[in-house]
Order: structure tokens, then sequence, then C-alpha cells
């Protein structure tokens, strides 16, 4: 492979590394989307479980107050 790469003009060598270079970006932007989607789908449900043993907001501020001090 890397022999037909050195063959390749450098003109159309820039257009490949180009592409290749777009092509990775798109798909790093897809990864890091469904890594947010699936941090935001935890959060959801530790919120969900945190309500429902009764964790209020004003509890947990006063477990981070106490812990601050």
């Amino acid at each position: 492979m890397a022999t037909y790469y050195a063959k390749i003009q450098p003109n159309d060598r820039g257009n490949i590394e180009n592409k290749l270079t777009e092509t990775i970006q798109l798909e790093l932007e897809k990864y890091r989307q469904k890594a947010a989607a699936r941090l935001s789908t935890i959060m959801d449900q530790a919120n969900d479980e945190a309500e429902a043993n009764g964790l209020t907001p004003d509890i947990l501020a006063s477990i981070l107050e106490q812990i601050e001090s």
C-alpha cells in the first residue's frame, strides 16, 4: 500500500489526506455526540434514582455544605 501511495502525485496525495482528515473529524464528532448522549442518559437515570430515594436539591445542598466545611 505504501508503494502505491508513494506513486501518487503530490497534489492528489494532499487531496487524499484532506479527505481522510475530514472523515476522521466527522467520525470523532459522531463519537463525541454519542458519548454525550450516553452521559446525559446516565445522569438522568442517576437523578431519577436519587429523587426516588428521597434526595432533594435542599438535602444535596446541605450534604455539600457539610463536605465543604
